[in-house]
């Protein structure tokens, strides 16, 4: 279950209030970026990371069911942009 200040802010987006998005920006964008840098240990790919996550999420906060925290839901989406950027790179080191 999300926090109640979360839900609220998430309910105003989809609601059309999309300038509440900023809210859930400044509130894990740090989480985000650590994660990313973790993985990636390079600081331009974790940026690039970060923001693509927050598109994702924002294109698919309708998607979101509130069965787990927002910040779990927005976590995965970070991790998995991560793993998808990350074999992007080893893509590119192979040819």
């Amino acid at each position: 279950m999300t926090t109640t200040k979360d839900q609220l802010y998430i309910n105003k987006v989809i609601n059309g209030d999309t300038n509440a998005f900023a809210y859930l920006v400044d509130t894990y964008k740090n989480m985000v970026f650590s994660l990313a840098f973790k993985m990636t240990k390079n600081r331009e790919e974790a940026e690039e990371i970060s923001q693509d996550t927050f598109v994702k999420a924002f294109k698919n906060l309708h998607k979101f069911k509130g069965d787990s925290k927002f910040s779990t839901w927005l976590y995965r989406i970070a991790y998995h942009a991560c793993l998808d950027a990350i074999k992007k790179i080893k893509i590119i080191i192979i040819h």
